[in-house]
């Protein structure tokens, strides 16, 4: 089955421990002429000369009422308003049988793409929808904070301040999480993985059974119980002792074929209906060899590996 895919642009950093207005993916579209490398060129020779559809959407910038309320200190507030604008152009590429590939942006901003697939599948049309969650950290952390640690908290409606609360109908069930790479843990987060019973294949998982047996036993999983499946995609589950373009590098994670495999496998599966990619930092990436990173595993997405 030939995909049509929509590239969205998220750049909302405001809600982690580096904040910037920098715009990640305008960073990677633009040419590099040293390395002769931009993910404009890159779409339009996929497209062009190996006859892909993808169109490029534009970005979903913040507007005026979320940048104010972010700047008083209403961080949730701000985050749910931008949230709602992005959840609008995900839900569009939805209804037009289309593949949303949303870059980021800190992870906060997953509550948006996820809800919209949340509402379009598991709402709208009645489907039972699972999110494999590529990260180093778990995101699920309840407390107070960065709220790039809390989106996952927020989906499941486990967020227990600010008045926060989700509809039950794009509520996102703690059973449908997959969790992979993540290997830095709050008590708080870890405690909620074991009482919940939420999938963990931590690298140490990995390294027990082998990356292979891993992912397999993943897309199975995914394949038995799951009429769809959405991936998203955190930089930092990188092996950071290579990969540092983040606020969080962190050392032991995946390597780059293993995260290229585990993109371009996942989003061949016909269940598969999007992926969001999150937290990568263009200024600290001098030398460029996390762009060239970040392109590639677009294009994986995208359903190339050469």
């Amino acid at each position: 089955m030939k995909r049509s895919f929509d590239l969205i642009g998220a750049p909302f950093n405001q809600f982690g421990s580096v904040k910037t207005e920098k715009n990640t993916l305008e960073a990677l579209r633009r040419l590099d002429e040293e390395r002769w490398l931009g993910l404009s060129e890159w779409l339009e020779m996929r497209n062009k000369r190996w006859e892909a559809d993808i169109e490029d959407k534009g970005d979903v910038l913040p507007d005026d009422e979320a940048k104010f309320l972010v700047n008083h200190g209403e961080d949730l507030q701000g985050l749910t308003r931008y949230c709602e604008q992005l959840k609008t152009t995900v839900l569009d590429s939805y209804r037009a049988g289309r593949t949303p590939v949303v870059v980021g942006g800190d992870h906060a901003v997953t509550l948006g793409t996820m809800q919209a697939t949340l509402e379009y599948f598991q709402k709208e049309q009645g489907e039972h929808v699972a999110v494999v969650w590529v990260d180093a950290h778990a995101d699920c952390n309840t407390g107070r904070g960065n709220l790039h640690g809390k989106p996952l908290a927020l989906l499941m409606d486990k967020y227990p301040h600010d008045n926060w609360s989700v509809p039950a109908d794009i509520r996102l069930s703690p059973q449908d999480i997959y969790y992979v790479a993540v290997r830095d843990l709050m008590l708080p987060e870890a405690e909620l993985i074991k009482a919940e019973g939420i999938d963990l294949n931590s690298p140490e998982v990995i390294d027990a059974i082998g990356f292979r047996t891993m992912l397999d036993r993943l897309i199975a999983e995914l394949e038995g119980n799951y009429d769809r499946f959405f991936v998203s995609f955190d930089y930092d589950a990188l092996d950071g002792a290579i990969f540092r373009a983040c606020a969080t590098p962190n050392v032991g994670g995946l390597s780059a074929r293993e995260a290229l495999t585990l993109v371009h496998e996942l989003a061949a599966h016909p269940k598969f209906v999007g992926i969001d990619f999150l937290e990568y930092l263009p200024e600290k990436d001098p030398e460029g060899i996390s762009k060239e990173m970040m392109i590639k595993l677009i294009d994986a997405a995208w359903g190339y590996r050469i």
